[in-house]
């Protein structure tokens, strides 16, 4: 049986695509952010932080500047320099009214990114969701580009986790993000099926209770290390099980970890959740 496993997590980079030149008015700092989000959006994120650092210029209280601020330089790998930018905001507003999911997601894309895992695992676990409004059905997504979401955090709750030893929580982590990617599963019909995400054992086309994942792993009858097509695929029922005191169960959750980095990435998009757009409006 052949294993995968763990990628890094980071941000993902865009491609340059130039955006229309700048206004010849003397802008207010609410004209800055929106160009830095213009050209956030477009991928430009160096122009993008240098709008967001003159709104700031113009007005250091200006929330939406430091939000820009973290979430362009995340993408230039200045991951420190993001987490000041988050937490510099968060240290000035008011946690209990004011909307800072965007800000708390940072930080734990952030400090994952820095290897600090602790403080990843608190943002996403503690900051994060333990904030998110679960009883209204909020489902997050990053307004200006929302193949980041809550699916994400997510699985940076699950890898720090994994990394702190904290497997049993790990396990339950894993389980809550395959329920947030229930539309965006694939079924398979049988074990051989070279691709799908789970067999689907009711035949409903939709991931449900007691479908089996794919494991990662597979009958390798050749063996040359090699997934070919017409050897056996693994899956286990859901809620996935593990033992995760032994070797073998641990790597089972770094299997899974490793899945989900796909099923994470921009390609994906958003991956079909039904994003809370209020925030953005």
């Amino acid at each position: 049986m052949k294993n995968i496993y763990i990628y890094q997590i980071i941000f993902a980079l865009l491609t340059f695509i130039a955006v229309g030149c700048r206004q010849q008015y003397e802008p207010l700092d609410s004209d800055y952010s929106q160009f830095g989000w213009k050209y956030y959006e477009n991928g430009n994120y160096v122009e993008a932080r240098e709008w967001f650092q003159e709104a700031l210029k113009e007005d250091s209280t200006f929330a939406d500047a430091y939000n820009g601020a973290g979430w362009s330089l995340g993408h230039l790998g200045q991951a420190d320099s993001a987490r000041y930018y988050f937490s510099s905001w968060i240290s000035q507003a008011d946690e209990t009214s004011d909307y800072l999911l965007d800000y708390y997601a940072g930080l734990a894309f952030s400090y994952n990114a820095l290897g600090n895992d602790q403080q990843a695992l608190f943002n996403a676990q503690s900051n994060f969701f333990g904030k998110q409004d679960v009883v209204s059905g909020e489902i997050w997504c990053f307004c200006h580009r929302k193949d980041i979401n809550q699916i994400d955090v997510r699985l940076i709750q699950a890898v720090s986790e994994f990394r702190l030893g904290k497997f049993s929580d790990c396990l339950e982590t894993i389980n809550a993000t395959y329920t947030d990617l229930t539309k965006q599963l694939s079924p398979a019909s049988d074990a051989n099926q070279v691709d799908g995400d789970f067999l689907d054992l009711d035949n409903s086309g939709t991931f449900t209770l007691n479908d089996k994942l794919y494991n990662g792993e597979w009958i390798d009858s050749t063996p040359d290390g090699q997934f070919t097509p017409g050897e056996e695929r693994l899956f286990d029922s859901y809620p996935l099980f593990y033992d995760v005191t032994t070797v073998m169960g641990r790597s089972f959750l770094a299997n899974h970890l490793a899945i989900l980095a796909v099923h994470t990435s921009s390609q994906n998009g958003k991956n079909k959740l039904n994003c809370n757009n209020d925030p953005c409006n």
